[in-house]
């Protein structure tokens, strides 16, 4: 039976990353391993053009909303 690389074991180690934000110099580093709170929200805007010959609204996007981002 030739060797393809099927029989590898199934448990593979999980890779954990680490990512750096430096502000300014380099004394004002910080690390951290998570990020959260990439959450984005945009309101809808219904709107009704005043010289319009139809009755209905067209939907328009409207302020977005950004959540905090927690490192």
């Amino acid at each position: 039976m030739a060797d393809d690389g099927s029989k590898q074991g199934s448990v593979w180690p999980l890779t954990k990353f680490y990512f750096t934000v430096s502000l300014g110099s380099q004394d004002n580093t910080a690390s951290f391993q998570e990020v959260s709170g990439l959450d984005t929200e945009t309101q809808v805007v219904e709107y009704r053009h005043g010289d319009s010959k139809t009755f209905s609204t067209i939907k328009m996007p409207g302020l977005a909303k950004f959540s905090n981002v927690v490192l």
